[in-house]
């Protein structure tokens, strides 16, 4: 099992900009073995090992918020035949949308009523950084990030730890 750790936001993270007005920012860094899988390789592999506990607080999350009308999206890992190399800007991976894709770095994106969520799979030499950032748009927003803050490091934490890259 890889060891993940808590660390900062690379400094040449397409994120960067978006950290002035964040409410709520992670970045999490595991070993990467194979320098040669591409962001959405790592993605990919990461979401597919998703623990049944967090499959299991995704259902209970779009139970409780289903009432306020937020989206409930399905699971992280969403079965594809899609091969890795054929994903571009604007095609979906699960819940999320590709914003930008380099060799490098994957920004993958969810915009909502009560808050937008970027999501950045950056290679390092020898490591990748699974790094999140949040807005929220109002109180709801706000709210909803109580919990979901904490419970974010688990879930990354739980995701990269399945991961084999």
């Amino acid at each position: 099992m890889p060891h993940v750790t808590a660390t900062t936001i690379p400094p040449d993270s397409l994120l960067q900009p978006q950290l002035a007005s964040a409410d709520f920012y992670d970045a999490f860094t595991a070993p990467l073995h194979d320098q040669s899988r591409s962001p959405v390789d790592i993605y990919l592999r990461a979401s597919r090992a998703t623990p049944g506990w967090v499959n299991l607080l995704m259902d209970i999350r779009n139970a409780m918020v289903r009432p306020f009308g937020l989206k409930t999206p399905a699971r992280l890992a969403e079965p594809s035949d899609k091969p890795v190399e054929a994903y571009k800007i604007g095609d979906r991976i699960s819940i999320f949308t590709i914003l930008a894709l380099t060799d490098d770095e994957l920004v993958m994106g969810i915009d909502d009523t009560h808050l937008d969520v970027r999501i950045s799979i950056m290679k390092q030499p020898g490591r990748y950084v699974l790094s999140s950032v949040v807005a929220t748009h109002n109180c709801l927003g706000r709210l909803y990030m109580l919990p979901v803050g904490p419970m974010h490091k688990l879930v990354v934490r739980g995701l990269m730890r399945g991961a084999a890259v």
